[in-house]
């Protein structure tokens, strides 16, 4: 006599899944949370560069090396970018056309930020007349000579005529032909028509003096 044996089935044996469910996978918390803050960070960061980028002005600043007593060219200066919250002082890109054609007060170096209080006409001193001068190479020196330079103008024609003294109200410049200076000196009322006749008439020299001399 057989006996049956009944197969039961071991707890370890899964009937298979249809292949139309698919399980789901757990999500931790704190990888949900972690998601969440760095979207939420994301979103400020970005935030804050819009805000940084939209808190600019736009302010003058020096394009190039210009010494004292020079006139400002268009050329001198450009306009740029700067944080809002930047403490320096400067003038507004509005304000640049203001500058042009203003003689310096100092010297101001590429990069700085020029300001109304360093540009201007000097005033001329009453009993002074200031009177420009074309003077070539030989007859006046070589040296840098800023406004405010004492200089003596010996006249050249025959008799002699007596020496003036001057002082600089604008740097010499070069002009076009390279061989002959333009200068603005002021001198006294008196000598003033003098002085601009020698001037004239190439019988002109300039001659730097000591201050107080």
């Amino acid at each position: 006599m057989h006996q049956q044996t009944e197969h039961s089935a071991s707890p370890q044996e899964v009937a298979p899944r249809p292949s139309g469910v698919q399980l789901r996978a757990r999500r931790s918390p704190a990888l949900v949370a972690l998601g969440a803050l760095l979207v939420v960070g994301g979103g400020v960061g970005a935030a804050a560069l819009v805000s940084l980028n939209a808190d600019q002005r736009a302010v003058v600043v020096m394009a190039s090396d210009v010494r004292r007593g020079d006139a400002l060219t268009r050329d001198d200066l450009a306009v740029v970018e700067v944080p809002g919250t930047m403490t320096v002082e400067a003038l507004g890109a509005a304000d640049l056309p203001t500058l042009v054609g203003q003689r310096t007060l100092t010297d101001l170096p590429a990069g700085s930020f020029p300001l109304a209080r360093h540009v201007g006409g000097q005033p001329l001193p009453d009993g002074e007349s200031l009177v420009g001068l074309r003077l070539p190479l030989g007859k006046l020196p070589t040296a840098d000579m800023p406004p405010g330079t004492p200089v003596r103008l010996v006249g050249l024609a025959e008799g002699g005529s007596a020496d003036t003294s001057a002082v600089v109200a604008a740097r010499p410049t070069l002009l076009d032909d390279g061989m002959t200076y333009a200068v603005d000196v002021r001198v006294a009322d008196a000598e003033a028509a003098t002085v601009a006749r020698l001037s004239a008439a190439d019988l002109l020299a300039l001659v730097v003096v000591t201050e107080g001399r």
